[in-house]
């Protein structure tokens, strides 16, 4: 047996475009500081639900007054181009920080997989913007002898995010380090990886309000014709550190 881990969008983007609110509780590797890591242990896959790709950017919208303010973020499956309502730049030179008409903030593409945080012992969402980060984390994944996944999606292994430097000089690693999944974990995932469904932020929905019933997008679940780049086996080449709790 084998899962379909990463979204085939890593290659291929998919489409559609639609209003979403960041969920509560997610991660962020720009919360880092200079010299700063934390440890996740990824839970579930693209094939059930728990690993997604899209696009995000700022919107603006005019307020009572006549100008434009921020209004949030969209979500999008696809690149979205130059939307009328993306948010302008701003001109960070001047004191007043004034937005530059005619100019707009980039759309970033991310990558959101369920994660459990193994400084804050909870489960949460790791929103991945770094393009550099993501194609680390693309190469450790394709190590399918050493870095395996159990028949539920639970990683045999944890990964170590550092961020280096500030400004225009950041840069950022991953560190995968191979360790059995505790029963602890296992158990909670058993218990909760259905209240998780990602796709429901291409819903403007909860993430963690679990997979809606009503559900008119195209769902994360199921085996896309297209295949993954990733096919772990189930099975461990390399002896695993002693269970421990994360």
């Amino acid at each position: 047996m084998t899962l379909q881990v990463l979204p085939p969008e890593l290659l291929e983007a998919p489409k559609d475009r639609i209003e979403t609110k960041e969920p509560q509780p997610y991660w962020k590797p720009s919360s880092l500081k200079d010299g700063e890591s934390e440890e996740f242990r990824l839970l579930g896959c693209y094939e059930t639900g728990h690993a997604i790709m899209g696009w995000q950017y700022a919107s603006e919208a005019r307020g009572h007054d006549g100008e434009l303010k921020f209004n949030g973020y969209v979500v999008t499956r696809t690149h979205p181009g130059s939307p009328d309502d993306i948010a302008r730049e701003t001109d960070w030179s001047k004191p007043d920080r004034p937005k530059i008409d005619g100019s707009y903030v980039k759309p970033r593409r991310f990558l959101a997989w369920v994660g459990t945080s193994a400084a804050r012992s909870r489960m949460e969402v790791l929103f991945i913007e770094q393009k550099s980060l993501r194609d680390q984390l693309t190469e450790i994944l394709q190590e399918i002898e050493d870095y395996t996944w159990t028949e539920d999606g639970l990683a045999n292994f944890s990964i170590k995010i550092t961020r280096k430097g500030a400004g225009l000089e950041t840069s950022y690693s991953i560190l995968p380090k191979v360790r059995k999944v505790p029963d602890k974990i296992a158990k909670e995932w058993a218990d909760t990886k259905n209240t998780i469904w990602l796709p429901n932020f291409f819903e403007g929905k909860d993430p963690f309000d679990g997979k809606q019933t009503d559900e008119k997008g195209i769902p994360a679940g199921g085996v896309d014709k297209r295949g993954s780049t990733v096919l772990p086996t189930k099975a461990t080449s390399k002896k695993q550190e002693a269970e421990s709790e994360f």
